[in-house]
């Protein structure tokens, strides 16, 4: 009898944790709609359409931070915005790009799903290569830039605490 309980017992962690991992791993539609993302940030940055690339940030991530800045959020875009076309400025057409081939999904401790996106940018003088985080945030996946800073900074951790042990690797920088 005490062999059967055992049995059931570890039958039943056994299932709970295929259940558990099935729900943490995004699914194929999950990973079909960040490639798609992916694509239309890329394009966005071929463009130069980088409205586009402000207006993926989450909501509650641009909402907070005005707060703590006590300005609105169409400010903080329009910043950010202008933060982003001088960093494009200067870049030429397809000097930066997420691989979508290379998508890294992960999930975090408590089982949140998360992806790392390999990213380039191709500059004049060097070749700079870097992880983008990619969060679901109210069902939709969601791009976050400034790497490991930006998930160590106190309001996004106040949103999202479970990416408080994500660690996102340093850049590479190789100089042409």
């Amino acid at each position: 009898m005490k062999f059967l309980t055992s049995l059931f017992f570890a039958l039943a962690l056994f299932i709970s944790g295929i259940g558990v991992s099935n729900a943490a791993e995004p699914d194929s539609i999950q990973k079909a709609e960040l490639d798609g993302l992916v694509a239309q940030i890329n394009n966005a940055a071929q463009k130069k359409d980088l409205s586009f690339i402000a207006n993926n940030m989450p909501e509650r991530l641009f909402n907070e931070m005005a707060l703590r800045l006590k300005t609105d959020e169409e400010t903080l875009k329009k910043n950010f915005i202008n933060q982003l076309e001088s960093q494009f400025s200067n870049l030429p057409a397809g000097a930066y790009r997420l691989d979508t081939g290379k998508i890294e999904y992960r999930q975090t401790t408590n089982g949140i799903p998360y992806a790392l996106i390999p990213t380039r940018v191709e500059t004049k003088d060097a070749i700079i290569e870097y992880p983008t985080l990619a969060i679901i945030d109210n069902t939709k996946w969601h791009l976050i830039y400034g790497g490991q800073k930006t998930i160590q900074n106190p309001v996004f951790l106040e949103i999202y605490p479970d990416f408080q042990d994500v660690n996102i690797p340093q850049e590479k920088i190789t100089r042409k």
